[in-house]
């Protein structure tokens, strides 16, 4: 498997695999939304040169912070559960640390994220602005589900308001 930075080429076949992945358009949506956007990026996993799986990060803000916003990430079901999601995943942090993103932040199972670092955003002292929110997918959001993970010492402190791209609606759901 290939881990690589998404080109002009992928945009197609990455809102194919988000829609695979999740059995909607919502993921895809957001992706086509934020692809162009200055400060976005996104990696593209590839196995035998067709693409399995890829990751969108995005700015949000953290108070008067820039931060990276990762999501939505999207496996195409033949190969979940194969570790695509934390090659990408792990490389997608590397990038944002060559970037120079001061952290990273994202709505998503604490269990799962935790293994990458990523620390509630309470413990911050931030507040989820989705907490008890109802996705798209009918998935009730908890406070613990907002997690962030610094990259390097900010400029202005991780305080304030969370904010996403607007693609991801007002509370980043």
């Amino acid at each position: 498997m290939i881990v690589r930075l998404a080109r002009d080429a992928d945009r197609q076949p990455a809102l194919d695999i988000e829609r695979r992945a999740f059995g909607k358009p919502d993921e895809a949506a957001i992706v086509d939304s934020v692809w162009d956007e200055d400060g976005s990026f996104g990696l593209v996993a590839e196995d035998d040169a067709t693409m399995i799986g890829h990751v969108q990060f995005s700015r949000g803000t953290i108070g008067r912070a820039e931060v990276l916003a990762l999501g939505p990430i999207g496996v195409v079901p033949e190969h979940q559960g194969r570790g695509v999601g934390r090659a990408l995943i792990e490389e997608g942090l590397r990038e944002a640390r060559t970037r120079g993103a001061v952290a990273v932040m994202l709505l998503g199972a604490p269990s799962l994220y935790a293994r990458f670092g990523f620390r509630p955003g309470r413990s911050f002292g931030l507040t989820n602005p989705a907490a008890g929110a109802t996705t798209r997918g009918g998935f009730v959001v908890a406070e613990d589900d907002f997690r962030v993970l610094p990259l390097a010492e900010p400029e202005v402190p991780l305080n304030g308001e969370v904010r996403w791209h607007p693609a991801f609606g007002e509370s980043g759901v």
